[in-house]
């Protein structure tokens, strides 16, 4: 049986140890990695396994191309026995997952997996008995079938436009997650949610916060690189307030606001916007706001900031995907603080 993994990112390598993993042998194609970027027939193929971030049309052509496509989540579901929670939202689906799995631990062992970081084929029967799946937009529309046990949609706003073509589409892929066994929708409290699921009134705990998100890294400097779109971004400005006690503060962004369809925000708290990275032109026609300074890199801010670091409060919240100046929110988040501890010295 011959293999094609479509994708070579997080999700690509995993495909890529699980296959080695059942000794198959497999191909690779990434048309961004020159490597990988060879000329296939697709029908040649047994299988693809594709990621979930894969454009639409891509991924089209591939199902018409052969009948067994099939992502991360298809063979999770064939293939693990534990309980299996999906959620999945707008807004707050990572720190919501990464709550409920806290309270789920002090009761069973329990898999926290998917969109989260945590790539699922690594965690198939590894003796958990809940496995709490984070699920994007990408994989919910590039999953065959929900075999969900539970299904938890927190909510829904515009968001990848780019990838869906209009909130219609965006919003009815959102929905597939409710074709689970049992589903509930709009609840956000993973006390009530883990209520839900178990019929067990779970005691109150002390939560740890999610990385990169909303994350204090010292006294006056929040990480909260895992913002990539402008609900997150509206959430740590509130958030903000009230961790720098209402002081005056600075905005660093990033990204790509192609993946926002260009939307024009107003940004209101940071008393200067500082701008950076492959993307900052396109940022700056975005964003309104009355002092905003376009640097070339990261390091060049947190220079221009260094003589006065430790009493400046700095909120770094991109508000946008990584777009061409990192591969994700983890590598981006890591690269801020590397940075904030060679300036701080």
């Amino acid at each position: 049986m011959k293999s094609l993994i479509y994708g070579y990112g997080e999700t690509g390598k995993s495909f890529e140890r699980y296959l080695r993993n059942k000794n198959k042998s497999y191909e690779i194609f990434d048309k961004y990695l020159s490597k990988y970027n060879k000329k296939y027939n697709f029908e040649d193929f047994d299988e693809i396994l594709c990621s979930p971030g894969i454009p639409k049309k891509y991924f089209k052509i591939l199902k018409r191309s052969n009948t067994n496509v099939y992502t991360d989540i298809d063979i999770f579901f064939k293939e693990d026995k534990s309980i299996k929670i999906g959620i999945t939202g707008t807004n707050r689906k990572s720190t919501t997952a990464f709550h409920l799995a806290q309270i789920f631990e002090n009761y069973e062992p329990t898999n926290l997996i998917g969109n989260i970081g945590n790539p699922m084929l690594d965690f198939i029967n590894n003796d958990k008995k809940y496995s709490i799946i984070e699920l994007s937009s990408f994989q919910l529309d590039k999953m065959n079938k929900n075999f969900l046990d539970f299904g938890v949609l927190l909510n829904i706003d515009i968001d990848h436009l780019d990838y869906h073509g209009n909130s219609t589409s965006y919003k009815k892929t959102k929905e597939k997650i409710l074709y689970a066994k049992k589903n509930i929708s709009y609840e956000t409290d993973p006390y009530k949610i883990f209520n839900w699921i178990t019929g067990i009134q779970p005691k109150k705990i002390i939560f740890k916060d999610l990385p990169f998100r909303c994350e204090k890294i010292a006294r006056n400097i929040i990480n909260d690189s895992k913002s990539t779109n402008y609900h997150s971004l509206k959430f740590a400005l509130q958030q903000t307030k009230n961790l720098f006690h209402g002081l005056d503060y600075v905005l660093i962004t990033c990204g790509d606001p192609a993946k926002e369809m260009f939307r024009k925000i107003e940004v209101n708290g940071p008393e200067t916007i500082y701008i950076f990275g492959n993307h900052a032109e396109s940022i700056d026609k975005c964003i309104r706001h009355e002092k905003k300074i376009i640097c070339k890199s990261l390091e060049d801010i947190l220079y221009l900031l260094k003589d006065n670091i430790s009493n400046t409060n700095i909120l770094f919240s991109p508000g946008y995907p990584s777009g061409n100046d990192f591969t994700d929110f983890n590598q981006r988040g890591k690269y801020f603080n590397q940075l904030v501890g060679k300036v701080s010295k």
